[in-house]
């Protein structure tokens, strides 16, 4: 699934250079979508170029990572949908992405999704326009990476998070697909221990610590925004200017990282 990147001396401040925008107007987005399929992931991008090819460039790097660092970051989105606001259920979700954590309905005549899927709202994700708004939201603080894949990568950093949750301490649902898939003989505590994570109180966060992460991860109160949002930076910093990983990640936690945090990622991954 490899959407192909060479040097070229033109690199702007979000990582886009005039070879990856050149390849991602060339993505064939019939193929990539069979390209998921074989992984298992059904994937629909509605024909839109930069989508396909932003979740094709997260898709090769994260499992790459997983490969070269032996880090869990293999976990394949069950689906990624592209929607309009017209098909949404819930008119919160109007955003760029989202991702949830349980099955359920989520589109208007759209049988349940299973939690660990992505939605991408279609509106502001052409090239230009998903550059714009990643920086623009970076240079106000609000958000901890501009690269161009911020959002793609922070999406799927949640289905991630959900899964070490799950593998950790079971599911503890109602659906069969992740009953079946997260079987862990007498724990069911990961549904309930990954919604929890949605409500903490942020005052803890040292001020250095929340310009790293952002104003977005703060006011949302929520340690799985937080978790996305740093995982996020991480991995974007550990790409060179044609999208290869050059280091693992973790290498680029800050040395001074609150505790809270610190146990957060010690108790679903072994840094």
């Amino acid at each position: 699934m490899e959407v192909n990147s060479t040097n070229n001396n033109t690199v702007f401040k979000s990582g886009l250079t005039r070879k990856i925008v050149k390849d991602i107007l060339s993505t064939d987005v019939a193929k990539a979508e069979a390209d998921f399929a074989k992984i298992g992931t059904e994937a629909d991008f509605k024909g839109k170029k930069s989508i396909c090819a932003n979740f094709v460039y997260a898709t090769n790097i994260l499992y790459d990572i997983s490969e070269k660092f032996k880090l869990p970051f293999d976990f394949t989105p069950y689906t990624i949908k592209v929607y309009n606001d017209k098909e949404i259920i819930d008119s919160t979700h109007k955003y760029f992405a989202f991702a949830i954590n349980d099955s359920g309905k989520v589109l208007k005549n759209q049988d349940n999704f299973i939690g660990g899927s992505i939605f991408v709202n279609d509106k502001n994700n052409g090239i230009l326009a998903n550059n714009y708004y990643t920086t623009k939201h970076y240079l106000l603080g609000r958000r901890s990476s501009p690269h161009f894949l911020a959002n793609a990568l922070h999406e799927w950093f949640h289905t991630i998070h959900m899964d070490l949750m799950y593998k950790k301490y079971g599911y503890g649902g109602k659906c069969p697909i992740l009953k079946e898939q997260y079987n862990k003989a007498g724990l069911n505590k990961g549904l309930k221990k990954y919604e929890s994570l949605g409500h903490r109180d942020m005052s803890f966060i040292p001020e250095d610590f929340q310009k790293l992460i952002g104003k977005y991860a703060i006011k949302s109160g929520s340690m799985l925004e937080l978790f996305a949002e740093l995982m996020t930076k991480i991995t974007a910093e550990a790409l060179d200017k044609d999208l290869k990983v050059i280091k693992n990640p973790l290498d680029n936690l800050p040395k001074d990282m609150p505790k809270e945090i610190k146990f957060e990622l010690e108790r679903i991954m072994d840094i």
